[in-house]
């Protein structure tokens, strides 16, 4: 299921950035899906951040500073509710400036 998530999410952000509205509504019933299943999909795009971050592994392409924040995100950090429980199942891949 996470490879299916990942690629979905990848065509979100691709139909984002390229302002393509018309698939809109059945990227939100797909992700809506995948959240009754019990998944939750975080994007932390524009997130600050922090070394003590667990729930995400960054690429960093500058120094380290309080403005730090994540400016890409090539993977979502994805968490699955079990037994009333949400377990981190991806971290997200993040490019962070």
């Amino acid at each position: 299921m996470i490879p299916i998530i990942n690629q979905i999410f990848e065509i979100s952000q691709k139909v984002e950035q390229n302002s393509i509205t018309v698939i809109d509504r059945n990227l939100r019933r797909l992700f809506s899906e995948f959240e009754e299943k019990g998944y939750q999909i975080v994007n932390p795009i524009g997130r600050q951040y922090k070394e003590t971050d667990s729930d995400i592994e960054a690429n960093i392409s500058t120094e380290i500073s309080k403005k730090s924040k994540v400016v890409k995100v090539l993977k979502p950090i994805i968490y699955l509710n079990e037994n009333g429980q949400n377990q981190l199942i991806q971290k997200g891949i993040t490019i962070v400036e």
